[in-house]
Formats: structure tokens, C-alpha cells, sequence
């Protein structure tokens, strides 16, 4: 039987520091077995690289977010770049544009999404890519790029998905999937062909029903794994050896 996997987890988050043991422990339980943790700051990644368990495997990728770029300054930028030539570094993530929560500093975001860009064709590293508000300035900085890649807990329309796909890209997919008015998410996946589909939680945000409200976890997954089958019909086990095969493709292991 094949496992589920998060492409997408902060559990080296501060929403995590009291339990994660347990986090652990539910993850294996619910045949959650792979996962990629993301950070966004140094001293994140460096922790993550102590988070480990015997019957999970973990990844992690580090990137400079869109939100983070007005305290970048060159000796930073330089700092994250040296990180992202470690070969534990799978990816260069998760790093993109977004407009919704800092509107006043687009040029910025631009200028360090798209130094991270050239960095990750020149490490020949795949990119974990943000974008909120901001999806076709992202598409049009990506394409100047021959990049490989994932949008990360796609929010835009189906139209577009396909365009990323068009590049070579994969589609995340999250908890929200799951909502009652889910509509735009459930058009994405009826429109991405399945070998550039991922799932992931983003934990801790973004928790998937029946637990909203609750903490978001990447035991999780499986709810928004679920729910993809159900409503694509899709043998369960199928789904997962394709997450899987993706997951390996992408990410190159």
C-alpha cells in the first residue's frame, strides 16, 4: 500500500514547539510518511534539519517570502544563498509575491523573487512558489525563467493552473479544497491533469474540514487527499502512487 505525503508543512513552526512528538506520532498513524518542511527563515531551516523520525521522510527547502523582503538586506540575501547550494536543500521555497497583505513594496518583491529565481537555474534547484493577489506578475517573472516547480496551495483559477502547467509546472493543493464553497479549487483539480497534481496542509494554517478550527497538522493531508478522490472518482490507492511519483519527480529523489 502506498503512503500520503505533505509536500508543504511549517512544523518547525512555534505552533508546534509544545507537541511535536505527537504531531509525529499522528502523522505515522495516518500513513502521512513524506513530507517537505518549508522555512523561511535561517534559524527555521536549521531546526528543521534536527526534525526527524524513523518511519517519516522529511525534506526541507528554505526561501526568502514575499512578506520578509523589506528586512533583506544584501549580507541576508547573500546568507540564504550560500544555504541554498546544501544539498539539504531540496528546494529554493517558498518564495514568490503577495500583494494582499504588503501593497506598497511590489518592486521589492519582484526584484528578490526573481534574484531567487535566477539562483535556483543556476543551482538547477525546483522552486516552492507563493503567490496571493499576484498571479500574473508571478507568471510573467516565472516564465523568463526555465524553471522547475510547484505552486504552493493554489488559490487562482482554473485558466491559470493550466498556463503553470503549460511551463512545467505542478499545482498544490490544500485544505481548502475541503470548504463548503470550494468551487474555484474543485475546477483547478477537474482541469490539472493528475500527473502535476500535489497535496500538502501549509500547517499550521489552513486546516482542512471537518477540523476547521482547529490547528492545522500534517496528519491533515489525508482529509484533502480524500476529498480529491471523491470527487474525481479515483481509486485511493491509484492517487497516492501517482502523489508519490510526482512528489519523487519534482524534487528529484
Amino acid at each position: 500500500m502506498m503512503n500520503w505525503l505533505d509536500s508543504h508543512c511549517h512544523i518547525n513552526d512555534k505552533a508546534f514547539k509544545d507537541d511535536l512528538e505527537s504531531v509525529l506520532e499522528n502523522m505515522v498513524t495516518n500513513d502521512v510518511t513524506k513530507a517537505m518542511i518549508i522555512s523561511s527563515y535561517i534559524e527555521d531551516f536549521y531546526y528543521a534539519l534536527n526534525i526527524e523520525h524513523e518511519k517519516i521522510a522529511f525534506k526541507r527547502s528554505l526561501g526568502i517570502y514575499p512578506g520578509d523582503v523589506n528586512d533583506v538586506d544584501e549580507e541576508l540575501f547573500e546568507r540564504f544563498a550560500k544555504l541554498y547550494e546544501d544539498e539539504r536543500c531540496i528546494a529554493i521555497g517558498e518564495i514568490g509575491l503577495d500583494y494582499y497583505w504588503v501593497k506598497d513594496n511590489k518592486e521589492r518583491q519582484k526584484e528578490i523573487f526573481e534574484r531567487q529565481l535566477a539562483l535556483a537555474v543556476e543551482l538547477d534547484k525546483p522552486i516552492i512558489v507563493h503567490s496571493r493577489e499576484a498571479i500574473q506578475d508571478t507568471y510573467d517573472l516565472i516564465k523568463k525563467y526555465p524553471v522547475k516547480g510547484v505552486m504552493h496551495c493554489y488559490s487562482d483559477s482554473a485558466e491559470m493552473a493550466k498556463e503553470f502547467v503549460k511551463l512545467g509546472f505542478y499545482i498544490s493543493i490544500a485544505g481548502p479544497v475541503t470548504w463548503k464553497k470550494a468551487k474555484e479549487p474543485l475546477r483547478v483539480i477537474e482541469n490539472v491533469a493528475l500527473d502535476r497534481l500535489l497535496i500538502e496542509t501549509d500547517c499550521p494554517y489552513l486546516t482542512p474540514a471537518p477540523l476547521r478550527g482547529r490547528r492545522n497538522e500534517p496528519a491533515y493531508v489525508v482529509y484533502t487527499g480524500q476529498k480529491i478522490c471523491e470527487h474525481l472518482c479515483l481509486d485511493e490507492e491509484d492517487f497516492k502512487k501517482q502523489l508519490n511519483e510526482n512528489y519523487h519527480r519534482l524534487f528529484g529523489l
